[in-house]
């Protein structure tokens, strides 16, 4: 499963993280840039610009709380 989390700046610790629902790695590629243009994604983690996290809210059940004291990264993780 894919996953968008977030970290705190100063601690360097996890601050949320928000399962992606119904996304694949090409619908990843659309909403970043990834480097990987012709091969299948790996696990990550690939760093998101604080301007793409709000593209994906859409896969994210509930609230997606942005700060600009965290940085953000999408990761693929088993549940």
């Amino acid at each position: 499963m894919w996953y968008l989390e977030s970290y705190d700046k100063r601690t360097d610790s996890i601050a949320n993280s928000y399962r992606l629902v119904a996304i694949t790695g090409d619908g990843i590629r659309e909403l970043i840039d990834v480097d990987e243009d012709d091969l299948p994604l790996e696990m990550g983690p690939y760093p998101v610009a604080l301007a793409d996290v709000p593209k994906f809210a859409r896969y994210i059940e509930g609230d997606l709380r942005i700060s600009s004291d965290n940085v953000y990264f999408i990761g693929l993780f088993t549940d």
